[in-house]
Order: C-alpha cells, then sequence, then structure tokens
C-alpha cells in the first residue's frame, strides 16, 4: 500500500473527527426526537351545527401525513366520539424568516468577484420569485442589527433582500440574528395553521459552549412548532468541525435540515424544505351540542405507527329552540255553500285552510328541522316530518258549528331542540243553507220550468190531437143550427126563452188562479265578498311572539299611520306613536315603500332607522313604528333559495 499524502492524511484526519463528533451528538439527538403529532386548531362555530377546524398530523421524523381519509378520524367532542363529515387535504401559506448571522467568511468571494453571501441571496431571491403565487406567504429578513423587512409579500421582500447590503468583513457571528428570527417568527399568524421556518444563514461560530447556547432556541422551536433550516456558509475546511456538528444538530432537532456552501456546492430549492409544511387538512363534523355555553373538542387520528390523539380546543356556542309562528292567517273563516250551488246543505267551502308558518333561530345558527306540528284546541292537525315545514293543511269538514280556536304550531330541529308558539285564535263562522219548500223550489227553479214547459208542451200537443175526431160532430151541429133557424121549417110554438130552464143558462168558464211564486230569499252566497289584501303587517309582541290581534290588512295606495284620526287611515294607540308617523305607498312595480313622517320616536326596519328615501319592504321584514313592532307579509312571497355552501380551495 503506497503511503498516505499529507492532503489525504487531512482529509482523513477530518473525517474521523467529524465521524467522531457526530457520534457523539446522535444520543442527544435521539432523547430528543418528538414522537408523532395530531394538532386541532381552533374550531369555527359560526355555520353551527356545521363545526370546522384544521388539522395537522405529523409522523415521528416530522413528515406531514398526507393522504388520510375519513375514516381515519374521528371528533370528540365533550368526551363522546362523532364522525367526521369531510377530511380535505390543501395547501397553505407559510411564514418563513430568513436570519443572516453576519460575518467573515460569507464576503469570501470567487474569480468573478461574486461573494458567497451574494450567491446566497440570488437562490433566495429566485426562489421568492417563482414560490407558488397563490399562496401569499409572509415573508421577513433579520441580521444581527435586527430587522430588515417584517411580513411583507414577496415582491416587497425580494426589493429588502437586493437593497441588503451589509459589511461582512467588520461583523462577528453570534446569535442575535436567530433570536429577533424567533421572535418574529413567533408573532400571530396571518390565518390559522400557517407553519413557521427559519432559514438561518451563518458562519462557523467559535464559542466553546455553543450548543448550550443553542439548547434554549431547540426548546422554544419545539414548543411553538418552528423549523430551523440551517444554511452553513463557510469554507470546506469547516465543515466538520465542532461548530458545524451544532448548528447541523439544531436543524435535525427542528424537524429541518442543514445545508453546507463554501462557494463550490450546488444550493437545494428551498421550496423542497417549505413545500412539506404547506399541506393542512380542513376537517368538518355536525355538533350535536343542545346547550349554551363552553364545549371541549378533540381528534383522534389512527395512523399506521399507532393512535393519535390532539389536544383539547374549547369552543362557545349559543345554542336556542327554533321559534315557530304562523302568518298571513285570517282570524276568521266563514265557511258556506258554494256560489254555484247555494243551497247545498252538504257541501260547506272552504273544506280545508292553509296555514303557513316562519320558523325563527333566536341564536344565529339556521338548522335543518326534524319536524313541525300543527295543533288546534291542543290536539294535533297535521305534522311534517320533511319538507316543506312551513305548510299546514287544516282539515275544516269535521266542524258543523261556529266557535273560536285556538291554533299553536311546534319546530324541532335536528339537535332534539323544540318550541312552540303562542295560540293564536281564529273564529270559524258557519252560514247554513235556508231548508223548507220555498228553498226547495229556488233550489230546483230551473228543473221546475223546465219540466213545467216540456209538461205544458205535452198537454197542447193531445189537445191537438184529440181535435181531428171532434170535426165531424161539430159540422152536424152547425147544420142542426141553420136548420132551426130557416123561417120555412120552424113550426109556430112558445119563445124558447120562456120556456128554457134556469139551469140551462149559459156559465162562465172558472177562472183559473196562477199560483204566484214568493221568491227565496238571498243567502250570504250571493253577497259581496270582502277583498283579500295582497299583503299585511302582523303585530309581534315584545317577546318575539305573534300578537293575537288582527293585522293590519294593506289594501290602500297610501296608508298613514299615526295617533290623529282625521289625519290617519291607520290609528296606532301608543304613547311613542307621533300624530302623523309614518306613511306607506304602493309603488307601479307592486312594491311597498315605507317612510318616516319625522316621528319623534322613529320608524325602524330590521333594527334600522327609516333613511329620508324611505325603505322597499320584503317578505318577513321586522317593522317598527315607536314601541310597536309588525312583521310585513305578502300574501304570495317569492321563493325561498337554498343555501349553498361554497368551499374555498386555495391549492392550484
Amino acid at each position: 500500500m503506497p503511503p498516505f499524502s499529507l492532503r489525504e492524511m487531512r482529509k482523513l484526519f477530518a473525517l474521523l473527527l467529524s465521524l467522531g463528533l457526530l457520534l457523539g451528538a446522535v444520543p442527544f439527538v435521539r432523547a430528543q426526537q418528538n414522537p408523532a403529532t395530531a394538532t386541532l386548531y381552533p374550531a369555527d362555530a359560526s355555520a353551527f351545527p356545521a363545526i370546522s377546524a384544521f388539522l395537522d398530523v405529523f409522523d415521528a421524523q416530522r413528515i406531514f401525513a398526507s393522504g388520510l381519509n375519513l375514516e381515519a378520524v374521528t371528533v370528540i367532542e365533550n368526551g363522546q366520539p362523532l364522525p367526521a363529515d369531510s377530511l380535505t387535504e390543501i395547501a397553505i401559506p407559510l411564514q418563513i424568516v430568513v436570519a443572516v448571522n453576519q460575518g467573515t467568511a460569507l464576503d469570501a468571494r470567487n474569480a468573478n468577484g461574486f461573494s458567497r453571501f451574494q450567491r446566497v441571496a440570488q437562490v433566495i431571491a429566485q426562489w421568492a420569485q417563482s414560490r407558488p403565487s397563490n399562496l401569499p406567504d409572509d415573508l421577513s429578513l433579520v441580521s444581527q442589527a435586527g430587522p430588515v423587512i417584517n411580513h411583507a409579500n414577496a415582491a416587497d421582500f425580494i426589493v429588502g433582500l437586493n437593497g441588503f447590503q451589509p459589511d461582512m468583513r467588520v461583523a462577528t457571528p453570534n446569535l442575535q440574528s436567530l433570536a429577533t428570527a424567533m421572535d418574529t417568527v413567533s408573532a400571530q399568524t396571518p390565518r390559522l395553521a400557517m407553519k413557521r421556518a427559519i432559514l438561518f444563514i451563518t458562519p462557523q461560530m467559535d464559542e466553546t459552549n455553543l450548543a448550550a447556547l443553542l439548547e434554549p432556541y431547540i426548546q422554544r422551536a419545539n414548543e411553538s412548532d418552528i423549523r430551523i433550516f440551517v444554511w452553513y456558509v463557510d469554507a470546506n475546511t469547516t465543515f466538520t468541525n465542532t461548530s458545524a456538528v451544532v448548528f447541523n444538530n439544531l436543524a435535525i432537532q427542528t424537524g429541518a435540515a442543514m445545508f453546507q456552501y463554501s462557494g463550490e456546492e450546488r444550493f437545494p430549492d428551498p421550496e423542497a424544505y417549505f413545500s412539506p409544511l404547506r399541506r393542512t387538512y380542513i376537517l368538518s363534523y355536525t355538533s350535536r351540542v343542545n346547550t349554551s355555553g363552553e364545549h371541549s373538542l378533540s381528534v383522534q387520528v389512527n395512523l399506521p405507527s399507532g393512535l393519535l390523539t390532539s389536544a383539547e380546543q374549547k369552543f362557545n356556542t349559543d345554542v336556542q329552540p327554533p321559534n315557530p309562528f304562523p302568518v298571513a292567517l285570517s282570524s276568521q273563516i266563514t265557511r258556506q255553500a258554494p256560489q254555484d250551488d247555494p243551497f247545498n246543505q252538504e257541501i260547506l267551502l272552504p273544506a280545508t285552510q292553509e296555514i303557513e308558518i316562519i320558523i325563527e333561530f333566536p341564536d344565529g345558527h339556521v338548522r335543518p328541522l326534524t319536524r313541525t306540528t300543527l295543533y288546534v284546541d291542543g290536539m294535533i292537525i297535521d305534522e311534517n316530518t320533511s319538507e316543506p315545514f312551513n305548510l299546514f293543511t287544516w282539515d275544516l269538514k269535521a266542524y258543523t258549528s261556529s266557535g273560536e280556536h285556538q291554533i299553536m304550531v311546534e319546530a324541532v330541529d335536528v339537535l332534539g331542540l323544540n318550541k312552540t308558539s303562542m295560540p293564536v285564535p281564529v273564529i270559524i263562522t258557519l252560514i247554513k243553507p235556508p231548508g223548507g219548500p220555498a228553498a226547495f223550489l229556488a233550489k230546483y227553479r230551473t228543473t221546475l220550468t223546465f219540466g213545467s214547459i216540456i209538461l205544458a208542451g205535452l198537454v197542447l200537443f193531445f189537445i191537438l190531437l184529440s181535435g181531428r175526431f171532434r170535426i165531424p160532430t161539430l159540422r152536424a151541429a152547425q147544420a142542426a143550427h141553420r136548420a132551426s133557424i130557416d123561417p120555412l121549417t120552424q113550426p109556430i110554438q112558445a119563445r124558447v126563452e120562456d120556456t128554457l130552464p134556469a139551469a140551462a143558462a149559459p156559465t162562465s168558464p172558472a177562472g183559473k188562479t196562477k199560483k204566484r211564486r214568493t221568491p227565496s230569499k238571498k243567502t250570504g252566497a250571493g253577497s259581496k265578498s270582502s277583498v283579500e289584501a295582497p299583503a299585511a303587517l302582523f303585530r309581534i309582541n315584545p317577546d318575539g311572539q305573534a300578537a293575537a290581534v288582527a293585522p293590519i290588512q294593506l289594501i290602500e295606495k297610501e296608508i298613514t299611520f299615526g295617533t290623529d284620526p282625521v289625519q290617519c287611515k291607520q290609528i296606532l294607540d301608543d304613547p311613542s306613536i307621533s300624530s302623523i308617523h309614518a306613511r306607506l305607498r304602493q309603488t307601479d312595480e307592486g312594491g311597498y315603500l315605507l317612510l318616516d313622517n319625522n316621528s319623534i320616536a322613529g320608524t325602524w326596519v330590521n333594527y334600522e332607522p327609516v333613511l329620508r328615501e324611505g325603505y322597499r319592504l320584503r317578505h318577513g321584514d321586522l317593522v317598527t313604528f315607536g314601541q310597536l313592532t309588525y312583521r310585513f307579509m305578502l300574501k304570495a312571497p317569492p321563493a325561498a333559495s337554498a343555501p349553498r355552501i361554497t368551499i374555498q380551495n386555495t391549492e392550484e
């Protein structure tokens, strides 16, 4: 074997030294290695009962566990396991700080006059220019002197990096830039689930206790889940010294990596570091919470390496039962015979009454219903267990007498919460058709008329038919009459008038009396029906329930509200109402324009004051005159649109 040259011996010695340092550091690295983790971020309960949250899952190597399916995740709400509705993996921006530890080694130049730091800055600028444009990273640049540019977008960061030209020859390497970077990256991220990372550019440091100095940084980085990537920039003869090994340990223990650059090595793509950190999951599930207050939430993730359980998160909800109440319900229903058959004793109309309700959610969390029920006098009349939940049919055929009845509706949501409305009185009035002979004649007058005509025709026909047989007898009677008055054939005898008996005197035919028909008395079927308004104002009590008073029917083109009975069409009796308080006009387009008349207590729509130009009312609006509240309802409301849930995917 040929003897080793001096250069080869130096390389072998450096290799053995590096191996010894690394072997000495390995037990320390293993002892500090973090286990697999599942991190649940604060939940978003704004769309309650649908709740969503970001979820991070990393294995023991601090690598993001991509590709999890829905069955691998179980939601634990208040200690009860629930299935997840969706689990979507998305890309998110990062919060990155480039920290420059200035030193003479960064100013070493190549044959073209480019310093090591200029080459490093060029690579970082190229990465910032080519990074995913749809992910707005939060970028910062710091040095020993402090922040150069803080929390900037990519374009501003590049400007700040190109303008950063410190004198590396007069600077002494230290950990101040790393401390500043830790403070900067620990600030509140612009959005949840953003990962934090530091790219620490440093030469070697001649600190005998460098490992001990870096220990607090490692602990803080692990507590805040900050990755510290190290670019060790110095001569290649320092790649195996203690400083290089300690910085490598810093990167490994924070779940990152180190790259060494002396001026000849090929730079890695920084995005290769950051790309795995851009992943997270959006988890959503349907909450079973049915009480207001604070609730706990955690997630269990089943990985091949074992079961992970995230730390608990707390969320607050205001949960109240749904509030149903009937609308467009007339306070009086009149049942009578059909207009085309006013004497029908068996059929009274209307036979049914449609009842529409509105369901409000006082807690602001609109959620699906499972049941709505209509009660009349405490008895179930109609029930909905599927859409539409807001319509009922009240069967009126069983009511055979007039009277007042109490209407109530109940709504039950998916959480099992239910509420019943206040009773609303409705009066049913029955108008029965008249009976007796007069009613019979009036009911069947058409049939009797046609029958009489037909009977008269038949009688006339038989008279004409029988006249054919009476003609010869008539002629014989005429001949006998002529013979009796011929003087040549008459005998002389007493006067006929003196000998005729009184019974033979001609008699006049008996007069035939015409039966007088008594016209039938008209019933309510013939009377003019009341005009049904296209819209109405329904009184609402201060507790939000419908008031048991008749609604204000909006029939006229313009209605004036106030306390002055001379100038106002609609009188509102309340101390908060002005003499002429407000006006309501029907527009040419068929809408309603509400105007305030400079009232003292004001006119409000949905708790907002009516401005000078007025307010165009919509179906379901809350209208407040002073201290009186009404709900504006159209007889034919517009059709309701379906919720649409839009899931924003920030990944390209």
